[in-house]
């Protein structure tokens, strides 16, 4: 690695919180409870294509699948409460070696990007509930941008929002179409898979594959130019 860094871009979902388990539990929850029951095998095939999508994409996708009457909007609202309730009630456990990265990378003043396609609401309140919302210089939404991922808009408005161009942002993401999109928009992508190993096509797209984030502080020296101790 030739150059040094000068700032870091996180996804949200699956890569800080697991958030995942709880979200794919309150769809199919909400989908049984209008009518659209299906075997675990059936629905977890379906829920793999919706990891790192967002809302608009998964709409589409379940009218392509059950028909343009599909009741996309009370089917989210529920999924939405029934997932919130159960998270409120649990708490959301926060990724090994998420809050030491992020605590790191800002005393080093790296500049950090969230990006995800949860609603800004939601990930204000999981980010404050964790104590790390003030870690980031922005905070960009798929409410915020034409197209989520996989396609690049996402992140080149993050590195938009913080002034650095898109070749001196790394990534960090746990999604398929995460990685597509960070590829797309020219950044270096480091790779933390979460419900899926990536294929070989992904793992060529990323720079590093890591088994969780608490292996990313050893290449901290290496992206950013700082040693840790």
């Amino acid at each position: 690695m030739s150059q040094h860094f000068k700032a870091a871009i996180f996804d949200m979902d699956g890569l800080l919180f697991d958030t995942e388990s709880i979200a794919r539990w309150a769809w199919k929850k909400a989908l049984e409870n209008h009518g659209y029951g299906m075997s675990d095998n059936f629905f977890n095939d379906l829920y793999k294509e919706f990891i790192g999508r967002d809302l608009s994409w998964r709409e589409k996708f379940l009218k392509r699948r059950y028909g343009a009457s599909f009741p996309f909007e009370s089917v989210k609202a529920e999924r939405i409460k029934i997932g919130d309730d159960r998270e409120m009630q649990e708490g959301l456990p926060i990724k090994p070696g998420a809050l030491e990265l992020l605590n790191q990378l800002s005393a080093f003043g790296v500049i950090l990007g969230l990006a995800t396609g949860t609603s800004l609401i939601r990930t204000t309140r999981r980010l404050m509930n964790a104590g790390i919302y003030q870690n980031f210089a922005t905070i960009v939404t798929s409410e915020n941008v034409a197209q989520g991922k996989p396609a690049p808009d996402i992140f080149l408005e993050v590195s938009r929002r913080i002034d650095v161009a898109p070749q001196e942002c790394v990534v960090f993401e746990d999604s398929f179409v995460g990685v597509e999109a960070a590829s797309s928009a020219r950044m270096c992508t480091i790779m933390v898979p979460d419900l899926e190993q990536p294929s070989a096509q992904i793992r060529s797209l990323a720079y590093k594959v890591l088994d969780s984030l608490e292996q990313a502080s050893e290449l901290l020296e290496e992206l950013f130019g700082v040693k840790i101790k």
